[in-house]
C-alpha cells in the first residue's frame, strides 16, 4: 500500500473515531461509497492503525464477569476489583458492588430478601437511593446485633420507604420440637407469608470453617465436625451444600429461614461472596442452583472458573 493510501485510511479513521463523522459524511466528503469507507475502516483496524481499548467500568472485570455469567448461566454477574490486598478494603469494595447493582435493577413494588452474612451488612452503608420496596428478613437471626439480618432488614426499609417484616428468631434453634413452636408465633408466620412475594433476594455465601460462616458459629463444636464429616462445604440460608452443590439436609427441621424451594422460585436471588476462604463454597452455591446473579471478588471469581 502507498503512501496516498495510508495517508487516505488515516484521515478516514481520524474523521470516524477522533471527529464523530458518521461513515455516509465521510463518503461524501471523499468521493467514495460508504461500503468503502466501512472496509478502509475495518482494515485501519485490522492493521493496528486503529487500536480499540474498552476500560472496565469502575472496578468491575468485564471479562471475568462475563465468562462467570456464561459458565453458570447468572442472570447477573460481578467480578469486583480492589486497589488494595486488604481484606476489609475488598469486602468494601464488593458490598459497594451489590449496592450499586441494587439501586440499578430494582423497581417500585419489588420486595427484597434479606439473608444474614457479616459482610451483607456493608451494603446499607452505599445504597443512596431505592424505590418503595418492602424489605423482608429470610433467615433468623445470628451474629451481632448490628449485623444480622434484622438490622439490615431496618437499615435498607428506611431507605427505600417500604414496610420491614423482620424475624425475631435465631437463625438455627436446638431441635425440631423448639423450631415448631417458634413457628406458630404470629408475628414470625406474617414475616414467613412474606417469602413467596419477595423478587429479589440478597444472600450470603457461608463457608464450613470457623469465622467464615454465621451457621457454623452458631453450632457446638462436635455439630460442626460431624456435618463436616458428612461433606458439608458451605451453606447459603442455613441450607447446607456439599462441594458438588448437592443438598446436606442436617439442618433442615431446626434452621430458621425461608424454605428451599420458595427460594428457588423468587426470580433474581444475589449471592455475595468475597475472600479466599469462600471458594469451595461459592463453587458449591453456583452448582445447587440456589442463586441467579453472583457479587464477588476476582480472586474467587478466578477460582470457580478453574
Amino acid at each position: 500500500m502507498g503512501p496516498d493510501e495510508l495517508f487516505l485510511r488515516a484521515v478516514i479513521a481520524r474523521r470516524y473515531y477522533l471527529e464523530g463523522r458518521t461513515r455516509i459524511q465521510i463518503a461524501e466528503e471523499f468521493g467514495l461509497s460508504r461500503f468503502k469507507v466501512a472496509r478502509i475502516l475495518d482494515e485501519a483496524v485490522e492493521s493496528g492503525m486503529v487500536e480499540i481499548k474498552i476500560h472496565n467500568p469502575g472496578a468491575i472485570d468485564v471479562e471475568l464477569s462475563t465468562e462467570l455469567q456464561r459458565r453458570y448461566g447468572l442472570e447477573h454477574a460481578y467480578a469486583v476489583t480492589c486497589d488494595t490486598a486488604n481484606a476489609a478494603d475488598r469486602v468494601e469494595a464488593v458490598a459497594k458492588a451489590m449496592a450499586e447493582l441494587l439501586q440499578s435493577i430494582l423497581r417500585g413494588g419489588d420486595v427484597v430478601g434479606v439473608d444474614c452474612g457479616r459482610t451483607l451488612t456493608h451494603i446499607a452503608a452505599y445504597l443512596t437511593a431505592l424505590p418503595d420496596c418492602d424489605v423482608v428478613q429470610l433467615t433468623g437471626m445470628a451474629g451481632g446485633i448490628t449485623s444480622n439480618g434484622t438490622d439490615l432488614v431496618r437499615r435498607i426499609s428506611e431507605i427505600s420507604g417500604g414496610r420491614s417484616w423482620p424475624m425475631y428468631v435465631p437463625l438455627v434453634v436446638p431441635d425440631a420440637r423448639t423450631a415448631e413452636s417458634l413457628r406458630g408465633d404470629r408475628q414470625l408466620q406474617e414475616t414467613v407469608d412474606q417469602h413467596s412475594k419477595v423478587s429479589c433476594a440478597i444472600i450470603s455465601v457461608g463457608a464450613w470453617s470457623p469465622g467464615a460462616s454465621q451457621v457454623y458459629l452458631s453450632l457446638p463444636a462436635e455439630e460442626t465436625r460431624a456435618l463436616d464429616a458428612a461433606g458439608v462445604c458451605g451453606e447459603t440460608c442455613a441450607l447446607l451444600l456439599d462441594e458438588e452443590g448437592n443438598r446436606v439436609p442436617g439442618l433442615d427441621e431446626r434452621r430458621m429461614g425461608i424454605a428451599e424451594a420458595t427460594l428457588r422460585a423468587i426470580p433474581t436471588r444475589i449471592a455475595l461472596a468475597t475472600g479466599p476462604e469462600k471458594i469451595a463454597a461459592t463453587r458449591a452455591v453456583l452448582r445447587s442452583g440456589l442463586v441467579s446473579s453472583l457479587v464477588t471478588d476476582i480472586d474467587v471469581a478466578r477460582a470457580v472458573l478453574q
